[in-house]
């Protein structure tokens, strides 16, 4: 956040490519495990008011991430009107498939730009939506994990991880203590920790029941798309797969490609996807259609919208700045 200012971010035609690049790997790798005979058979299975449905699905789960966003950004008191803030954030879904997540950080940006909001304050934001995306495929996981006979003691112990985290932020002594015991022991970080505990600060805001309470729901609620896909792929290949399971499977493989730090979490989710279905009976080639199906539609769409929203929004912060 420190190098935001000074970071030459990528063009459009890179995130593009880079979207495009990922996007192929995907299906390439897919079709070398099951063949393109099979795999676009089975993706021919879903008919169109399938499709019309993971659509909506889509945009259900993209208009929940929004409202949380939005949520949080005028509950840190940025002056953002609604089509304002759906269009920045929108533009960082062109970057998604860009590496470092440039995507979220592009979104700090454009607040940056046209609000002249300090990146120690907007830091919290980016930080609130993090641990609430966390929070919410955990929650997902607990309650999909009903549907197994094990489990649960793994769900509760990444639940109290989470809560420790959140209480973390919400009481952030211990943290500057950390941080200054740090700074003492090594010397290091002169600029960094004033920047991290003002940052730590702002980010408790955000983090108070009131307001990360009705965030973490409002994600949650959203994260239900992609599992409800997953199963609406599997049965329409018939392969009967309760929402419940694939709302745990779903949540782990999210962890796990988030944890990869690859964009979009691209590699990591899809192994584990894949993994799990077969670990749950599932055939090699519906398992791979399945996932390329979700995936698919939930990185090949939203990163499609951004690309025509970015220009928009650097337009619109390019006027700003210079009137």
């Amino acid at each position: 956040m420190l190098t935001v200012a000074r970071l030459r971010l990528p063009s459009i035609e890179w995130a593009a490519i880079s979207a495009a690049a990922c996007l192929s790997a995907v299906f390439a790798v897919s079709v070398a495990l099951v063949g393109f005979d099979t795999l676009t058979a089975n993706l021919s299975k879903l008919d169109s008011f399938t499709l019309g449905i993971c659509l909506l699905l889509v945009a259900w789960q993209l208009g929940c991430r929004f409202l949380r966003w939005f949520f949080y950004a005028r509950r840190l008191g940025l002056k953002v009107s609604l089509p304002e803030a759906f269009l920045y954030y929108g533009a960082g879904l062109g970057m998604t498939l860009t590496p470092a997540r440039l995507g979220e950080v592009l979104r700090l940006w454009f607040l940056e730009q046209r609000f002249a909001a300090p990146y120690r304050r907007t830091a919290g934001l980016y930080l609130a939506d993090r641990v609430s995306d966390a929070v919410g495929y955990l929650i997902l996981f607990a309650v999909g994990s009903t549907a197994y006979t094990t489990g649960a003691s793994i769900t509760w112990g990444a639940l109290l991880l989470v809560v420790t985290v959140v209480l973390a932020v919400m009481h952030p002594r211990p943290v500057f203590a950390l941080l200054n015991a740090g700074y003492a022991v090594f010397g290091l970080g002169r600029r960094l920790v004033p920047w991290l505990r003002r940052a730590i600060r702002n980010a408790s805001t955000l983090f108070q029941p009131a307001l990360f309470l009705p965030g973490v729901c409002i994600g949650t609620i959203g994260w239900l798309g992609p599992p409800a896909v997953l199963t609406l792929s599997l049965t329409q290949m018939g392969v009967e797969f309760g929402l419940l399971k694939a709302c745990a499977i779903y949540a782990v493989a999210a962890l796990t490609g988030g944890s990869t730090m690859m964009p979009g979490g691209v590699g990591g989710t899809e192994a584990a996807l894949t993994g799990l279905l077969l670990a749950s009976d599932v055939s090699l080639d519906t398992a791979v259609s399945a996932v390329v199906i979700t995936r698919a539609a939930f990185l090949l769409l939203p990163v499609g919208l951004g690309l025509l929203l970015l220009p928009v929004a650097m337009r619109v912060v390019g006027k700003a700045g210079r009137g």
